[in-house]
């Protein structure tokens, strides 16, 4: 059996691996694909292996089916936060 605290370093294993390689491709000065969606925010590191369209696409009926419309919508006060420092060319 699995204890939670065994769940939460295999999560936190997993968050330093993509974070990792997130670093990794802007150190090659490569960039990321974003989906940016009211205040969900998904970066994808380019792969050959990988279809991001497919993946974007997969990802917005997902959001779409569980939060519907309302996905699309932002608080006030979330769209008066401060610039997070991500700068994307």
């Amino acid at each position: 059996m699995t204890d939670s605290s065994s769940k939460e370093t295999m999560a936190d294993m997993a968050g330093e691996l993509i974070h990792a390689k997130m670093e990794m491709a802007r150190k090659d000065t490569q960039m990321t694909h974003v989906l940016r969606i009211g205040t969900f925010h998904m970066e994808i590191v380019p792969d050959h292996d990988l279809d991001v369209k497919e993946i974007f696409n997969e990802m917005i009926d997902k959001l779409m089916e569980k939060y519907g419309n309302s996905l699309l919508e932002i608080s006030t006060q979330q769209s008066k936060t401060e610039p997070d420092g991500r700068h994307y060319g």
